[in-house]
């Protein structure tokens, strides 16, 4: 029985999207227009049909999308980027949920947990990242669901109207040496080779294969890089490899930005052989120092890069990028709820999206 302040839970329906549906898509463009604005991000329909249609990992014929419906009413519908992680010596197949959104007035009456299980029906591990506090909280409530924390941000310095903010010079001056480096310019490796490509080859494929270890994290094939890097719609990213003596030892992807009076850069990937990944984090740092940003942000969750980056400069930031997972599985629960052993940057999920 309801209680005398709540309406009564309505009777919903969740359909997934077909490939053949022509006349759902445009129900749900007008659904998503009103519910995250016409010119947002989220209605963009070239950013949405390489999303859930181009993206490389999906092993259906119909889109990764579930839509909630009372009769012929659209009230919300939550996506999936299925991805394959690389764990140890083997591949899992998982899937990051995204484009959530439910209308306000029925958020907390049943259909979110619908929609979430047919995340976790459609997939052996469900991951979340970022999500805004109204769907934190839902999380927080729903069985099953492990929180993992929050993802490291770290920030460069690279102007002195950067340094404006109390806020920034407060954090500079509890992370030692970090004020006397903040303005200094990257310098690269002497015998590390930079080049910016248009497309990454096997030769990255390899790379990431190489360094990954016992980590934990999507695997960062040249084809998954492509999609999210190369022919992703209303943002452009620089790709850049990183070669010593002729051996691919790194690479990174670049994004830069304007928000107001600051041009902002953006440390989106970066991975590289360890003896070199000092100096190729530095490399990338300098590229986007090249381009005249007034500072870099690096969100990634990974002791090495972060060491690296500190290094060179970068301190520790709030972030809001929340991490939580789910999965039935019991073997493979002991394994993933590990948070030490995880490898996730910006670029995860949906995260890495125009401000």
């Amino acid at each position: 029985m309801a209680l005398p302040s709540e309406a009564p839970a309505p009777v919903y329906a969740i359909r997934r999207l077909r490939a053949a549906d022509r006349t759902v898509p445009e129900e749900l463009f007008r659904f998503i227009q009103a519910a995250w604005g016409a010119d947002s991000w989220h209605a963009d329909r070239d950013r949405w049909e390489w999303q859930f249609h181009g993206v490389p990992t999906n092993g259906h014929a119909e889109p990764p999308l579930w839509i909630l419906t009372r009769g012929e009413d659209i009230l919300g519908q939550v996506g999936a980027i299925p991805v394959r992680l690389s764990m140890g010596a083997k591949e899992q197949p998982a899937a990051w949920a995204c484009d959530l959104m439910i209308l306000p007035e029925y958020w907390n009456r049943g259909g979110f947990p619908l929609l979430m299980r047919e995340i976790s029906r459609g997939y052996p591990l469900a991951l979340v990242l970022g999500m805004n506090r109204k769907a934190y909280a839902l999380f927080q409530r729903s069985p099953g669901w492990t929180d993992l924390g929050v993802i490291p941000r770290l920030q460069l310095y690279c102007s002195l109207g950067s340094l404006a903010s109390a806020r920034t010079v407060v954090a500079l001056a509890r992370q030692a040496g970090s004020a006397v480096r903040a303005l200094a310019p990257a310098r690269p490796a002497a015998d590390l080779a930079v080049r910016s490509v248009a497309r990454f080859d096997a030769r990255v494929t390899a790379l990431w294969d190489r360094v990954v270890g016992e980590r934990i994290a999507v695997r960062r094939s040249a084809p998954w890089l492509n999609w999210k890097y190369a022919g992703q719609p209303r943002l452009t990213h620089e790709r850049l490899e990183m070669e010593s003596r002729g051996t691919l030892v790194g690479c990174a992807v670049l994004r830069v930005e304007t928000m107001g009076p600051e041009r902002l850069g953006y440390l989106i990937e970066c991975f590289a052989e360890p003896p070199a990944l000092v100096g190729v984090t530095s490399a990338a740092v300098a590229r986007l120092q090249q381009l005249g940003v007034d500072r870099i942000t690096c969100d990634v969750l990974d002791p090495a890069t972060e060491q690296a980056l500190r290094r060179i400069g970068f301190v520790r930031r709030r972030s809001g990028m929340k991490f939580m997972l789910r999965t039935s599985d019991a073997a493979l629960a002991s394994v993933v709820r590990d948070r030490a052993r995880w490898y996730i940057t910006r670029g995860d999920a949906d995260q890495d999206r125009p401000r």
